[in-house]
């Protein structure tokens, strides 16, 4: 029989997860401080974590050398000491780095005082300097400016102060001292600033991310160009006319009734599937979607991009409306029906408000068109005089007659058969 293969983790997802390892490790005692801080933190984490190794390396390389015993206790000691101070973030968000340039600072003076300038300890001052911007951040940059002019001066002090040979080193062990502090301190510094900027990319990324997320959320509040307006701020207000569109409401018939006899995950649900496929229509057509209230849906055509096929681009949504809901079903298994009303004419339309503001349209159309809704008939797409005359060469209509609609009288209607033959 054979046996089954068995299939090897790719080499990408292997190291992404040792790099999430390795970021869980370096984010030890940070989770409970801002994003800032705790990025700061890390940095101070990843610096201890590789200046700690230094330290031991050093004290293990001096460990036979009798003349150098002080200098090995200070370096064992310091290994330990840094390595343990991310255990501090416990006691607030200055205790580890503060603790870390206290031992830090002195502790280096002394060894290079020991061993001489020559054995380049000194240059790890550079370094601290360096790392102070990272981990204390540059706002305030006051406590990053004073520990990087301390480095100065411990440096000046060493060259005036100390010797150059403290006599403790061969000639050769001197010389690999200082290529080791030069490599070692080099190291750190590249390691730490490119983990810094890592950190910082994976916020830059993180950010954009965001922003793509709202510039699309704001795309699905508003139509692009006004959205872009808005962004623009142009003006406090953002308010036009539009002499010729088409508007469309569809509700649901008996609805309201039946709403309160289901679940309202049920409904939710119900009426989520109706209006994603009636968005879905909408996009198709390029029309724009205003608003949904209750079961109510309303969509315009001719803005805020003006086009001379308006009326007839919505009396079309209007029966792909009506045989997308041929297919569905409600929440009790009964046949989905809609009104559909459309008007024609000029509307005003705009942003309103500062808070969950809105973009909608207001006129005399508008009220015609939610008339032409409420009057009309399930399953049926009524339409008023000004829209029958905008697209009587293209559909096929039955009259109704006129129908009394609020605040206007009186007024003829017509119901759209379907596309005209040709």
């Amino acid at each position: 029989m054979k046996k089954p293969e068995i299939s090897c983790i790719p080499c990408p997802v292997f190291l992404s997860v040792k790099a999430m390892y390795l970021f869980q490790a370096l984010s030890y005692g940070t989770a409970p401080y801002p994003k800032k801080v705790a990025g700061q933190l890390q940095v101070l984490n990843f610096a201890c974590w590789s200046i700690a190794p230094m330290w031991l390396g050093f004290a293990l390389y001096y460990f036979n050398d009798p003349k150098l015993s002080a200098v090995v206790h200070i370096d064992f000691t310091m290994a330990a000491i840094v390595a343990g101070i991310p255990l501090l973030h416990r006691f607030g968000s200055l205790a580890a780095p503060v603790a870390f340039y206290a031992v830090s600072y002195p502790a280096t003076f002394v060894v290079c005082y020991l061993l001489g300038t020559d054995s380049g300890m000194q240059i790890h001052y550079l370094g601290f300097a360096a790392c102070a911007a990272l981990i204390f951040g540059i706002t305030p940059i006051l406590p990053s400016l004073v520990l990087a002019i301390i480095a100065l001066a411990f440096i000046v002090a060493l060259e005036i102060f100390a010797p150059n040979d403290g006599g403790r080193l061969s000639e050769v062990a001197m010389l690999a001292s200082f290529v080791a502090c030069v490599l070692g301190t080099g190291a750190v510094m590249f390691s730490v600033v490119f983990y810094a900027i890592s950190q910082a990319a994976r916020s830059e990324a993180a950010a954009e991310f965001e922003y793509k997320r709202s510039e699309l959320l704001l795309q699905n509040i508003l139509p692009s160009a006004i959205a872009d307006r808005l962004k623009a701020r142009a003006s406090k207000t953002i308010a036009d006319r539009y002499d010729h569109v088409s508007i469309l409401f569809a509700d649901m018939a008996g609805f309201t009734e039946g709403a309160g006899q289901v679940s309202a995950m049920e409904l939710v649900s119900f009426l989520n599937d109706v209006f994603t496929e009636f968005d879905g229509l909408v996009e198709l057509h390029n029309l724009e979607k205003i608003k949904t209230t209750g079961d109510n849906y309303m969509v315009v055509s001719g803005l805020p991009v003006s086009r001379s096929d308006h009326a007839a681009a919505i009396v079309q949504l209007g029966i792909e409306m009506l045989e997308a809901t041929s297919r569905m079903r409600d929440a009790h298994g009964r046949p989905v029906s809609i009104r559909v009303g459309i008007s024609t004419g000029p509307v005003v339309a705009g942003v309103v408000g500062m808070k969950k503001f809105f973009y909608d349209v207001w006129g005399d159309a508008v009220n015609v068109a939610s008339r032409m809704e409420s009057t009309g008939l399930p399953g049926r797409i009524q339409v008023c005089p000004k829209t029958y005359r905008c697209v009587e060469g293209l559909f096929d209509f039955e009259e109704r007659g006129p129908i009394e609609i609020k605040g206007k009288g009186k007024m003829s209607t017509w119901l759209i058969k379907g596309p005209r033959a040709t």
